[in-house]
């Protein structure tokens, strides 16, 4: 039998033993519709369509059009309150925004 062909762009490398990977987890698409209702630098408040657990990881892309403004951040869910037909969810960036990215997404 013939060797496959690799078709990767890139090189890759072996690693050593001191390398390690602590965990993997699968991202769900698309989880629910959600608006930002305010953020900070250290984190955001959301409102859900769905129920979410605090503890919960979730990843996100902020945008701004008008500034040309893109980042996907991580958040850690931190609190979930039932609003009427939604909930409202706050949430810990794993890594703050700078001051820049905070003034292109507010102002």
């Amino acid at each position: 039998m013939a060797e496959p062909v690799d078709r990767r762009r890139e090189e890759r490398f072996p690693v050593t033993a001191d390398v390690s990977c602590a965990f993997i987890s699968p991202v769900v698409k698309d989880f629910a519709p959600a608006k930002i209702r305010d953020l900070s630098m250290a984190g955001i408040g959301l409102l859900l369509s769905r129920r979410i657990e605090i503890g919960s990881m979730l990843a996100m892309t902020l945008a701004n059009p008008a500034r040309g403004f893109t980042k996907t951040v991580l958040i850690e869910v931190t609190h979930v309150t039932p609003r009427d037909a939604a909930y409202l969810v706050g949430g810990t960036f794993t890594a703050p925004l700078t001051y820049q990215e905070m003034t292109a997404l507010v102002m």
